[in-house]
């Protein structure tokens, strides 16, 4: 097989580094800037291909020893071959230049971007795991390959979930399993897990969605309270089981609408178990008809894939005095700003949250106002 020489130039969103052969772009994973690597060709496309790295030349003075033993074959983590600092310098780059490509907005009218960050290790309170007949793990990067867990743990896991994911026996794949408040573990969607944060208690199941880093959840609040301060009610696109709404209704009255039954059934039990306010509906936004409803503020909090362009549309319809949009990929973020943009709203505050330390995903706020 064919080895070419190349040196890593920049990173891409996907956390692959970025060299050039004869021209044509190549994403290669685990490398940092400044490495002189040999690499062979994975996989080809008609202006850009995939590479491996076969033997690093020159190492880039980024480069730290990685501290997993499955690095670069578990497909977990993204960055633990360099130091924290220079991750989250790469992160607030490559968010900075989403927001001017895919968002258009010009650099010298973009506002200042607010980091958030805390612990880079075992941040994470729940997770999901593969296994077969002999072991368990996670999947090998961009395959269905399960790499074991090394006998060390996951230095992303919380440490008691290691300790029982090493000596547990467990079923079929996948395997979702989580650690609540009060440090029980659970794999078991029939059982209630409690999770605490902000004064605020939230009942779900495991097989419900939650935010995952356990030292930035109540940050992530505190953000979304501080923005919407000003206004007097609003509507929660994307809920889940309460999280900002079961907040943000201590002090506002307000609606939370997901298309998960199950998410909204949680919610539903939330606001009463913390004596809150607020309305949930199994709904998506494209389907919902809010305009009796005077929403100063909406909230937003999709998954990976935005909103779509029929939903942007109906929140420009309700015409909020703010817009709070709460991301998990910056791409469709900039992508859907552009929309409210476009609508005559301005992007006020902008925060990356490091939500994910080790792998390229952010977590990203922006408040948008008339």
């Amino acid at each position: 097989m064919e080895k070419h020489t190349i040196t890593i130039q920049r990173y891409a969103n996907n956390g692959y580094g970025l060299g050039f052969i004869n021209g044509k772009t190549v994403f290669v994973p685990y490398s940092a800037i400044g490495d002189v690597v040999s690499v062979t060709i994975t996989q080809q496309a008609k202006n850009y291909c995939f590479a491996a790295i076969t033997d690093i030349i020159t190492p880039s003075p980024h480069r730290i020893l990685p501290q997993c033993p499955a690095f670069s074959h578990c497909g977990g983590c993204d960055f633990l071959h360099i130091a924290y600092k220079d991750e989250l310098t790469l992160k607030n780059e490559l968010f900075k230049d989403t927001l001017i490509r895919m968002g258009a907005i010009p650099n010298d009218t973009l506002t200042e971007i607010e980091l958030r960050h805390s612990e880079r290790h075992h941040y994470r309170s729940h997770a999901t795991l593969q296994s077969d007949t002999t072991f368990t793990g996670f999947y090998k990067k961009d395959s269905h390959i399960i790499e074991p867990m090394p006998k060390e743990g996951c230095l992303l896991l919380h440490e008691q979930l290691n300790k029982a994911i090493l000596t547990g026996t467990w079923g079929q794949s996948p395997i979702k399993i989580a650690i609540d408040a009060h440090c029980t573990i659970c794999s078991d969607p029939t059982v209630v897990i409690t999770e605490e944060e902000a004064s605020i208690t939230y009942k779900r199941s495991v097989d419900t969605f939650f935010q995952a880093n356990r030292f930035l959840r109540k940050e992530m609040l505190w953000i979304v309270d501080q923005l919407s301060h000003n206004y007097a009610s609003f509507l929660d696109i994307g809920c889940g089981v309460g999280f900002f709404s079961i907040y943000l209704g201590r002090r506002m009255k307000g609606t939370g609408i997901d298309t998960s039954m199950q998410s909204i059934e949680w919610a539903k039990q939330n606001a009463i178990l913390n004596n809150v306010n607020v309305d949930f509906h199994a709904v998506s936004i494209e389907n919902y008809h809010p305009y009796k409803n005077n929403y100063e503020c909406v909230l937003i909090d999709p998954p990976r894939q935005g909103i779509s362009k029929r939903g942007r549309k109906t929140i420009i319809a309700i015409n909020p005095v703010a817009i709070i949009y709460v991301s998990c990929n910056p791409v469709t973020f900039a992508r859907d700003v552009k929309s409210f943009i476009d609508s005559n709203y301005r992007l006020k505050k902008l925060f990356l949250i490091d939500m994910f330390p080790c792998t390229y995903h952010t977590e990203v706020i922006g408040l948008l106002v008339k």
